[in-house]
């Protein structure tokens, strides 16, 4: 039979990589994929509206008082807003709010002795010199045709089942000052506000038109044919989710009622015609906030409420205590999940700007995998994170803000919530979530804001290590590792040598990640344990001692790592079997002309490679034949497809009556 040395190479050939994979991804649904793009959409708006604002202010805004009166007919508001604020420099005698230049603003009042209006800035002259800690306030009094960025975002007017009018702000993530006069954006979060909606005294299609804000209403006054909707949110909040809706809104509630006996109602707002599908697809909110809160803390807006009210178009914002959502229905139940979550992570704590941009999205969006291991268990978390591959340039700490096509913005959302995937999987998950759960209960961070480093500070209390490895190669570096590896067993000690080498330095990227790696050892006899090593230099041999004769070795099995794998170490050692069928992310990732797919076969098989449109459509099939067994890639042309997000698929394996064979599916980006 040969000499046991042999015998390793023969097990080493013929026992390679399995390639993770779940056949079947737990994917998002299309409201959500649809809702990522929308709001991916609005990184530009944010840029075009922040142009030419300084980012320095004087003041720190304590209290806003919104009273707004929009026609219900055409677009136009009237109103004016009361901003009560303390200087933060000596001798503070100007400061600025925003304001887009479409409207008119009639006086300013208060502790104003002038003001010009120019260039979408109010600047402001007080009465006298301000000194750091002296309050005042001043009035700005206004009118005019709301504008919409990009056709999309502001105070938006359209309709509902045929006519029936909708009004609705939509003002993430520096849109405020398209419908109110604020300091706009995410670095100053007044104490409270109060918003005052005057609306017709009036009812379309039998139900009352009705003005929807943060927090409660504390009141609702008739007077000369008008109805007036006073709103009272008394936490910090950043301006742009203060929200207002207006429409023939039905209402409905339900109670939650949390572990640590804290209890509020949960509120929605929905259209008449949407209200047996609204009311079946919250069903399951109460579980998500009980969920949400055992693993967050308590939350953080429970002296008033939580809800959401129904838009009808776009997708959905968090705004503070009232998510606006396109439906409620069961199709927009994942967005629903998402935005809940966003009440701590996005809300509660806030970017301290849009550089930090991932500690809003990536804690949403990886909310969203924890909602599927709390109803599936952990397969469902490990399928769900598929997800969340991410394999293109840029770092998540945005360096540059200023160009909305130097870092798509995808990364926030997916490498965001696959950082907190590996962090999860490097801390092990009592630290993980006692972490996440001390974060958004820092007195520091609440109702306030944080950075990456404040996070990373927070991980580090917690677990007692230093982190910084691991937040400097995945917040602020860039990419992903690219391992090559082999294993052999000397038959006669039973011992096992793993050989890791990392590859991805011959493509320019960082020489090294330093990760803990898993491998899985399967036993001949049956029965299997996961081996935890760490793996710190460009090539590292590692050796096990199981005790007896095995069957196979998975590296990384489950997914622990941003990663891709190749079996063979050396240079040129490519020619391995799979030990699995699978499908890789396409590389690049946004791409405009073309793309390349690899995909792997554990044996001869018949392939099928598809792209599909959002709606499910068959746009192109690169690959439809029998290829043998290998690695294989096939570059993917755009050619005249839209910009938008799209799905291609692998299927093979399952013409030989074995059963339905291999499926994955996997997204790809295309921006013009």
């Amino acid at each position: 039979m040969g000499s046991p040395i042999g015998m390793a190479r023969f097990l080493l050939l013929s026992a390679a990589l399995l390639v993770f994979s779940v056949p079947l991804v737990a994917q998002r649904s299309d409201a959500l994929l649809d809702f990522y793009r929308l709001e991916r959409q609005t990184w530009g708006e944010y840029l075009e509206a922040s142009k030419g604002f300084p980012v320095a202010s004087p003041i720190d805004v304590r209290f806003y008082h919104l009273e707004v009166e929009p026609t219900l007919t055409t677009p136009y508001l009237r109103g004016n807003v009361l901003c009560r604020f303390a200087a933060t420099e000596v001798n503070t005698t100007q400061f600025t709010l925003k304001l887009r230049r479409e409207f008119t603003v009639d006086s300013v009042r208060g502790n104003a002795a002038s003001s010009s209006f120019a260039a979408d800035t109010i600047l402001i002259t007080l009465d006298r010199a301000f000194q750091p800690g002296d309050t005042g306030s001043v009035r700005v009094y206004y009118r005019g045709v709301p504008p919409l960025a990009n056709n999309t975002k502001g105070l938006r007017y359209t309709t509902h089942a045929g006519s029936q009018r909708v009004i609705a702000s939509l003002s993430t993530p520096f849109l405020a000052h398209y419908w109110w006069p604020c300091k706009d954006g995410p670095g100053d979060k007044p104490d409270s506000v109060a918003v005052d909606i005057t609306l017709p005294d009036t009812s379309v299609a039998g139900i009352p038109v009705i003005g929807i804000s943060n927090g409660l209403l504390v009141d609702t006054v008739r007077a000369g044919g008008k109805r007036t909707f006073r709103w009272r949110h008394r936490y910090p909040i950043v301006p742009y989710y203060v929200m207002i809706a207006v429409s023939n809104y039905r209402e409905f509630r339900q109670t939650f009622t949390g572990r640590q006996g804290e209890q509020f109602p949960m509120v929605y707002y929905v259209f008449d015609e949407h209200l047996p599908a609204a009311q079946a697809g919250v069903a399951n909110m109460p579980a998500v906030m009980g969920a949400f809160s055992d693993r967050f803390g308590v939350y953080p807006f429970r002296a008033e409420k939580y809800g959401m009210t129904q838009l009808g178009y776009y997708g959905a914002i968090e705004n503070q205590t009232n998510t606006i959502i396109n439906n409620m229905g069961a199709s927009y139940f994942d967005v629903s999940v998402h935005e809940l979550a966003h009440m701590w992570y996005g809300d509660l704590i806030t970017c301290r700007d849009w550089h930090h941009g991932w500690l809003n999205e990536g804690f949403a969006t990886y909310a969203e995998a924890l909602w599927a291991e709390h109803t599936g268990g952990r397969a469902a978390y490990l399928s769900y994170i598929q997800n969340f591959q991410f394999y293109s340039g840029g770092t998540l700490y945005l360096q540059n803000i200023t160009d909305p096509f130097g870092i798509f913005i995808s990364i926030i959302y997916d490498k965001g919530a696959m950082v907190l995937h590996m962090l999860r999987g490097v801390m092990g998950d009592s630290l993980f979530f006692r972490a996440l759960s001390q974060y958004s209960s820092t007195p520091a961070f609440m109702y306030n804001h944080a950075t990456t480093e404040d996070f990373r500070a927070v991980c580090e209390s917690v677990s007692g290590r230093n982190l910084a490895f691991f937040f400097d190669q995945w917040v602020y570096d860039q990419y992903f590792p690219a391992y090559g590896w082999n294993w052999s067993q000397n038959v006669l000690t039973n011992e096992v040598t793993v050989n890791v080498r990392q590859t991805q330095g011959s493509q320019g990227r960082r020489g090294v990640f330093e990760m803990p790696v898993r491998l899985k050892v399967l036993f001949q006899s049956g029965g299997d344990t996961t081996v935890t090593v760490w793996n710190s230099q460009q090539f590292q041999v590692f050796t096990l001692s199981p005790g007896r004769p095995v069957s196979n070795v998975q590296f990384d099995p489950e997914m622990w790592i941003l990663r891709t794998t190749t079996v063979g170490v050396e240079e040129g050692e490519t020619g391995e079997i799979p030990d699995a069928f699978a499908l890789e992310q396409n590389y690049p990732n946004p791409f405009n002309a073309g793309t390349v797919i690899r995909y792997s076969l554990e044996r001869e098989a018949v392939a099928r490679l598809t792209v599909y449109d959002m709606l499910g459509r068959r746009v192109a099939m690169p690959v439809n034949e029998r290829k043998p067994a290998g690695q294989h890639q096939v570059r993917f042309d755009a050619g005249e497809l839209a910009s938008g997000v799209y799905f291609y698929e692998l299927r093979a394996g399952g013409e030989t009556g074995g059963g339905a064979g291999f499926l994955q599916r996997r997204k790809l980006v295309i921006l013009r």
